[in-house]
């Protein structure tokens, strides 16, 4: 099974991922206006915006990481990965960069690959507010995304606070702990943003 997964590694590395012209992303599709969709019977389009460059991968049901790229930020219309070695299964392209992340679920079955919509989870770059002296909101967009985790961190790295999630938003009040820095780590487990704070007295 190793050698298999090898060879479809070896395989996917090969792609070449060319642009497709100048086609138009739809803004509205996912995060930083990516857009996935199927052109051919196992080919799948990836629309990104040109400005950002865009991380992306093909994974597994199981977690293995097929492909690993980079959509460059000049990149205008679609790039398209060609799916024909993979066999029969569930899979995942995810695409992101330091403000967002999204996973697209690939479906391959009888020699075909389906994109339905409804498989994407996308989220977006937390955004911390003070609502009161030393009291946090973390406000994270995100669509199809379960739970989140918090882990908060103090200069020293150590960690004294940790939570999760439900929904885009959450408060946390930091009065009780001492003045200096404090690092957020907000996300789900495919996907964590760090963000810096100052805790005054």
């Amino acid at each position: 099974m190793k050698q298999f997964r090898l060879t479809i590694a070896v395989l996917l590395s090969a792609f070449s991922l060319a642009g497709m012209g100048d086609a138009k992303a739809d803004n509205g599709s996912g995060m930083g206006g990516v857009k996935v969709e199927k052109s051919e019977q196992k080919k799948v389009r990836v629309y990104t915006q040109p400005g950002n460059s865009v991380d992306v991968a093909i994974i597994d049901a199981d977690g293995n990481v097929l492909y690993r790229g980079l959509i460059s930020k000049h990149t205008k219309g679609a790039t398209s990965f060609n799916l024909n070695n993979l066999p029969d299964g569930q899979y995942y392209l995810t695409a992101g960069n330091n403000a967002w992340w999204m996973s697209q679920g690939l479906t391959i079955k009888s020699n075909l690959v389906n994109v339905d919509p409804r498989n994407m989870k996308q989220v977006a770059e937390p955004t911390l507010t003070a609502y009161e002296k030393n009291k946090i909101e973390v406000v994270m967009p995100a669509r199809n995304v379960d739970e989140a985790s918090v882990a908060i961190y103090d200069s020293q790295n150590v960690l004294v606070q940790t939570d999760t999630f439900k929904g885009s938003t959450r408060r946390f009040d930091l009065s009780a702990l001492p003045d200096g820095a404090y690092t957020f780590v907000v996300g789900p487990s495919q996907k964590q943003f760090i963000t810096r704070i100052d805790i005054r007295h």
